[in-house]
């Protein structure tokens, strides 16, 4: 009997470096570091996905891969399945070979991840005190590997072989495998893009039931002669050790995985309960902030009314005593008018004063309680910041229009006083008239030409003697660019 699987060793180490490559030359990569936030997220299908690959099987000359999946989506899921395979090439030969190494293995595998909890000899978590949990506890005093992920799970496995060493007498044939695994893992590297790797120690070890029939290598008659069989042996078997690269997707590293539910529940009602205390303190901030502005505004009333009602007092007694320099023939009505509207302005003024204190402490308050949030927020610092400038222009805006307000009224004013003052001057020259006789208004008429004539004379010289030195000026260019 002539046997189809045979040993190349040569394609072997082409596939073991291949795969090699593609697990360890992806991206840049660093060191992982602790994190120690336990927020409860959602994973996404990539960050629940991880390969695997051993590395003792490489060392065999066995290339192999695995793939795991977490069974659910939250960071406190502790479950996951992975299916493992192993292949060992061979290639057709047209001798025989002394040695015969092929092999092609799959196996699906259930897994439980857990930590190390720190506990306390009475409390929530306690030490357990059986001698079968203490097997697999996971409480200590103080966790020493607080960034470690133990498993422990069930696996089966199928396999088909064929193995000859030397002269001897080679198997090939089928096996059915079943046991428990156990095994850690530590991060190693983070990459780039958000992907991490670990590494994972372990081993697997169970029942395994194998059929096999036996052959030789014949030499003289190039080929492999069956000698026997056996059929329904079992027996232990140590299936695997690991000592295996972890590659996950996502940016979800194994750091933030498999926590305890307990933990992570309790981390969410601490960072709810932070957010309900910080408003809380907000509220009695802006309690305490409104209790000091209505003090502050009762006794800025008080003392502003007192210092009003002493205006009040100067003010009239500055009518009193102004009234008669102003108003030479002034009455009693008058005078009592002059201090209604003194009073009724002071008034005004007090009003429009308290209007902006108040307005003044109110944005002054409001300021303390945006610099308070900006110091913490960067997007509120921003925001803040683009409403000042942009009230500041408004601001700016405003002044300007209050400003050419105050401009026109002024030019309004100086046209209304000369106005008045050209009429004033007419009717004084008018009246003047109705009193001269003809001779005198002839006169006037004719020294009023007189004068008209001179500054038109005045103008004419005026226009001349700068034409002139215009005239000049172009001549001594001209002759200075000419030298």
């Amino acid at each position: 009997m002539q046997f189809k699987w045979h040993n190349e060793i040569t394609a072997a180490w082409r596939h073991q470096i291949l795969l090699v490559c593609m697990l360890v030359l992806p991206l840049a990569a660093s060191a992982q570091v602790a994190d120690n936030s336990r927020r409860v997220d959602t994973l996404s299908l990539a960050e629940r996905i991880s390969v695997r690959t051993n590395l003792v099987d490489w060392g065999l000359l066995v290339p192999n891969i695995g793939v795991e999946f977490d069974i659910r989506n939250t960071n406190w899921n502790r479950y996951a399945v992975n299916a493992n395979f192993r292949y060992r090439p061979h290639t057709n030969s047209t001798y025989v070979r002394g040695i015969v190494y092929n092999l092609f293995e799959a196996t699906l595998e259930g897994r439980v991840y857990w930590r190390e909890r720190k506990c306390t000899p009475t409390g929530y978590l306690s030490p357990h005190r059986h001698w079968i949990d203490k097997l697999w506890s996971c409480r200590n005093m103080l966790p020493s590997h607080p960034n470690w992920v133990f498993y422990r799970g069930g696996y089966v496995t199928y396999s088909k072989y064929s193995m000859l060493w030397g002269g001897g007498e080679g198997r090939q044939g089928t096996a059915y495998m079943a046991g428990v695994t156990w095994g850690f893992v530590k991060p190693f590297l983070a990459f780039q893009n958000g992907n991490s790797m670990d590494m994972e120690f372990g081993f697997s070890a169970g029942v395994m039931y194998n059929k096999y029939d036996t052959y030789r290598a014949d030499r003289e008659n190039n080929c492999y002669p069956k000698t026997g069989h056996e059929d329904g042996k079992f027996g232990p078997m140590l299936r695997d050790l690991h000592v295996a690269l972890v590659y996950r997707f996502g940016n979800y590293p194994i750091q933030k995985k498999y926590r305890w539910r307990y933990d992570v529940d309790m981390d969410f009602r601490e960072k709810k309960d932070s957010i309900y205390n910080a408003w809380l303190t907000g509220r009695e901030q802006k309690y305490i902030q409104d209790s000091i502005y209505r003090v502050v505004a009762m006794e800025f009333r008080q003392l502003y009314d007192s210092c009003v009602d002493v205006r009040h007092r100067e003010q009239q007694q500055a009518i009193d005593e102004q009234a008669p320099a102003r108003v030479p023939n002034y009455t009693p009505k008058q005078l009592a008018k002059m201090r209604k509207d003194s009073i009724k302005q002071a008034r005004l003024d007090s009003i429009n004063g308290l209007k902006k204190a108040r307005l003044d402490s109110i944005n002054a308050i409001k300021k303390a309680r945006r610099d308070s949030l900006a110091k913490n927020d960067p997007k509120l610092a921003k925001k803040f910041a683009e409403e000042d400038a942009r009230e500041a222009r408004q601001q700016e805006m405003r002044e300007k229009i209050e400003r050419s307000k105050a401009k026109a009224k002024e030019k309004a004013k100086d046209a209304q006083a000369t106005i008045e003052r050209q009429r004033a001057k007419r009717e004084a020259a008018k009246k003047a008239e109705e009193g001269m006789t003809k001779e005198e208004k002839a006169a006037a008429r004719k020294a009023k030409a007189q004068a008209a004539q001179e500054k038109i004379a005045r103008m004419r010289a005026r226009r001349e003697a700068a034409k002139k030195a215009a005239e000049e000026a172009k001549k001594s260019t001209e002759e200075g660019g000419t030298e």
